[in-house]
């Protein structure tokens, strides 16, 4: 399936770009040399706090594609609902990993980076599979 395949490594892609900025920021991270290092702790928790928000918005961006999907009216136009807030969703769902990075190169933590583990967490439970992408794309013909 096309659409599956092309979802897949938009996937992949912005699962990789959130490694890497991850990989590399926390490489670079040094408690001694880092600008916020004194403030490590308030940074962890609005770390915290983006990750869970972020993870609730993604869900619920893959949760307002699905009903865009029930009202869809034509495969195109489904196709299109699936590409736009999919990605959008998983988008969202990468901002825990840039700012985990983020926050590990300021303090020189790097137990913040843990947070970024929801990117592939949600990733992980919405793989586009062919299964899941056809799933998708069906629902316009339900609604």
């Amino acid at each position: 399936m096309p659409t599956a395949r092309l979802l897949r490594v938009l996937w992949s892609a912005i699962c990789a770009s959130g490694l890497l900025l991850m990989v590399v920021f926390g490489a670079l991270a040094d408690r001694e040399t880092a600008p916020l290092a004194d403030s490590a702790e308030g940074a962890f928790y609005v770390v915290a706090l983006v990750a869970f928000a972020a993870t609730a918005g993604a869900f619920a961006l893959v949760r307002a594609m699905e009903t865009r999907l029930l009202r869809a009216g034509s495969d195109a136009e489904a196709e299109g609902v699936v590409r736009s807030l999919g990605i959008a969703a998983l988008a969202v769902a990468e901002l825990p990993a840039i700012c985990a990075g983020v926050a590990a190169f300021l303090t020189g933590d790097p137990l913040v980076l843990a947070f970024g583990a929801t990117l592939f967490g949600f990733a992980a439970l919405t793989w586009p599979s062919d299964d899941r992408v056809a799933h998708w794309l069906g629902l316009h013909r339900r609604g």
